[in-house]
């Protein structure tokens, strides 16, 4: 299977987080562009086993927007918004029956984004990992699965709190499933 998609959309005032002398505040972003394409394929290598991949090209700009830094108007029209990534990825395999162990694995890719709205400070790309293996008998399922294995760290958002500082991504962690399906 393949799936194939293209878009833009053009937004208005689309609220952005500001410092203003100090204060976190939102605010309206004149006139932003968001355009991108957008790829996945999925191949059932056999009965039990599949494999996914995609790709994401994303373009995500201010297209006229004028706001001040220090007390400076500064134009940003161009500038891509900061925290979007214009290239991600991601490809994994998942092994599934209908009874015995289970399993998954998955690589994420991030690519290089700006922490800021004037495009000067980039942070480079990251890859992630995620894992899970399980067992189901009759009725019930027990699984263990692990994400961002790689424990990644990076910035992931902008915090709403005050200038330059950023939410993290979370680290890595497990999680444990007991399911009971009901009339199987």
């Amino acid at each position: 299977a393949i799936d194939f998609s293209a878009f833009q959309m053009n937004f208005q005032n689309l609220v952005v987080s500001q410092n203003v002398g100090g204060i976190p505040t939102l605010e309206n972003a004149g006139n932003e562009r968001f355009r991108g394409l957008e790829i996945s394929s999925g191949w059932q290598i056999d009965p039990t086993l599949a494999w996914r991949v995609g790709y994401s090209l994303h373009d995500a700009r201010f297209t006229d927007y004028v706001t001040e830094f220090g007390g400076v108007p500064t134009n940003l029209d161009g500038n891509q918004l900061e925290m979007s990534a214009r290239n991600m990825a991601f490809m994994g395999f998942v092994y599934a029956r209908d009874r015995g162990w289970q399993g998954s694995v998955q690589s994420n890719y991030v690519g290089p984004r700006y922490l800021n709205k004037r495009n000067t400070a980039q942070v480079g790309s990251y890859i992630t990992l995620d894992a899970g293996v399980g067992y189901r008998y009759k009725e019930m399922e027990f699984r263990v699965d692990g994400f961002n294995l790689t424990d990644e760290r990076p910035a992931v958002s902008e915090s709403e709190l005050g200038d330059a500082q950023y939410y993290i991504m979370p680290a890595r962690r497990l999680t444990f499933t007991v399911r009971w399906y009901i009339g199987t």
